[in-house]
């Protein structure tokens, strides 16, 4: 089984596992993002297979459509980005299981991400995000979403229960 941990302090076992645009443009911001990042990984046998980031405050990362971010980061909202499980480890409900997990781990906080895949919408939509805006950037149609703070349904011990059989979507 899986389990979720803090590798804020090696960043790089998390940002050597992404698609080479992606890692490029974390590394060249990652002094601006650093102090402002969680970044949360998935250890499978002593492996990060994957993980994502979590943002306490608005960065270059959110700065597509500000007024938005500022709005979320002033109510409190922590932002998701880059949730990522590497392909030989998908379709085992890994970020299911760290969404989760993240959640537990800021039981206080509501969270907003955005996406510009609409594939992924019915991933979000299962781990309890809601559609809140549509936002057209440089001609791109992004989507954001909201999970409020706390939940109606703690599937936490559900996915710990079931983790190893539970079947994806």
């Amino acid at each position: 089984m899986s389990e979720i941990v803090d590798i804020s302090d090696q960043p790089q076992l998390f940002l050597d596992l992404l698609p080479q645009d992606w890692k490029s443009e974390l590394e060249s911001n990652w002094h601006e993002f650093a102090p402002v990042v969680k970044v949360i990984g998935i250890r499978l046998n002593d492996q990060i297979i994957g993980g994502g980031l979590v943002f306490s405050a608005y960065t270059k990362e959110t700065d597509s459509y500000p007024d938005v971010a500022r709005h979320y980061f002033d109510c409190n909202h922590f932002y998701i980005g880059y949730l990522w499980v590497a392909p030989e480890f998908r379709k085992q409900n890994h970020g299911d299981y760290w969404l989760n997990k993240v959640f537990c781990m800021f039981t206080d906080r509501p969270f907003w991400l955005s996406i510009e895949d609409p594939g992924l919408a019915k991933f979000y939509l299962r781990n309890e995000f809601i559609l809140e805006r549509e936002m057209i950037f440089h001609g791109k149609t992004d989507w954001i979403y909201v999970r409020k703070q706390g939940s109606a349904f703690d599937k936490n011990s559900f996915l710990d229960a079931e983790y190893n059989t539970r079947q994806p979507y």
